[in-house]
């Protein structure tokens, strides 16, 4: 259940806090600015008292005038097996209902009028043609103001909803990349480390282990992330490093393996994408330097840069559309779109030719929006 705040009484954002509102807000004002437009300020006080008691008589009668409506309407419709139709329930067919039962309240709210100015010594005479007329125009300003006000209250609900369904929607489609993110690397990762456990398993038997136990690490933290958006740095950093070794240990000295990371970096707080940079480390050796005889080196840098992380994976491979590796191609479109869902404009990804030769990957992330 909501509970009622004091704030409600001026943003209302149910149909009760609005009747509320009126009762204890509206009503009271627009009753003051009818009394001074018509009777100027002599005895305002209990004229107020008065024209304040009719409105809020007459208001009272037409809201449960118009649920009585619709809970007819509900009634009925439940009897005969149907839906209750649309019109029935709608802010004009409120509004309608409103202005029908509004001659209908005003004896009852005049007669309550009544009483309160005997009661307080205001002149009062018997309602004629021109009070009912006048009381009239106030119940419509009174029913325009608000169902004009629920509406754009229903409207702002609706338009809100619709936005969470969406961001939902969006959780639910950077989930899915991520999954096929993770499928994609699977098979051709496991292929060539099973291939390399299998080459060093009769000469080397520790090594192989060690790959064993390295692949193992790799596998287990894209399962334990593979259900979440992010995870911390730490984690992210644990996969690029044991897919390195992994790797390492396939290619042996044509891979050079250098992580830097800038000591102002925690790494167990602060939280990223998934899988925001082993693709890319992967990219750098699959693309950049497998098919080079000599290899390279990647190396995997992470500096903060005032209130934002960079992190850099480079290479000194055969560049930008240089690699003969077969490759989809999706990686950096995914990687942005993913970010972008995730931070906005506040995060960015660059990638380029680096200087000397090879690949540049920047990824930049806002510190304070993480974690």
């Amino acid at each position: 259940m909501r509970r009622w705040h004091p704030r409600s009484l001026l943003s209302p954002k149910t149909t009760a806090e609005t009747f509320v509102a009126s009762l204890l807000v509206w009503n009271p004002l627009i009753a003051g600015a009818f009394n001074f437009v018509f009777g100027g300020t002599h005895d305002f006080a209990g004229r107020w008292l008065v024209a304040t008691t009719i409105s809020e008589a007459a208001a009272c009668q037409c809201f449960a005038g118009v649920h009585g409506f619709r809970w007819l309407v509900g009634a009925y419709s439940r009897a005969r097996a149907r839906a209750v139709p649309g019109w029935s329930i709608g802010f004009g067919s409120g509004f309608i209902a409103a202005a029908a039962i509004m001659p209908l309240s005003l004896p009852l709210a005049f007669a309550a009028g009544g009483g309160v100015a005997r009661a307080v010594g205001v002149d009062w005479g018997a309602p004629d043609f021109r009070a009912y007329r006048v009381g009239i125009g106030f119940g419509l300003v009174m029913a325009a103001v608000f169902f004009f006000y629920r509406s754009r209250a229903e409207a702002r609900d609706a338009a809100r909803d619709a936005e969470a369904r969406l961001a939902e929607l969006e959780n639910r489609r950077l989930r899915a990349q991520l999954s096929a993110l993770t499928a994609e690397m699977n098979p051709h990762l496991l292929f060539n480390a099973l291939n390399t456990v299998a080459s060093l398993v009769h000469h080397d038997p520790d090594r192989a282990e060690e790959v064993v136990l390295q692949l193992a690490d790799l596998y287990r933290g894209v399962l334990r992330s593979a259900g979440s958006a992010t995870h911390p740095l730490g984690d992210e950093m644990r996969l690029c490093r044991a897919y390195l070794e992994v790797e390492h240990a396939r290619f042996g000295a044509r891979l050079v393996r250098e992580i830097d990371v800038d000591p102002a970096v925690d790494l167990e707080t602060i939280q990223v994408p998934v899988l925001v940079l082993q693709p890319f480390v992967e990219n750098a050796v699959k693309h950049g330097l497998s098919r080079r005889k000599e290899g390279g080196k990647v190396r995997l840098e992470l500096r903060m840069n005032g209130p934002h992380l960079d992190m850099t994976v480079d290479d000194d491979g055969v560049g930008l559309g240089e690699s003969r590796a077969p490759g989809t191609g999706r990686g950096i479109a995914n990687c942005k779109e993913r970010l972008a869902l995730t931070y906005g404009g506040r995060a960015s990804l660059a990638v380029g030719a680096r200087t000397g030769g090879g690949t540049r990957v920047v990824v930049s992330l806002p510190v304070e929006s993480v974690g």
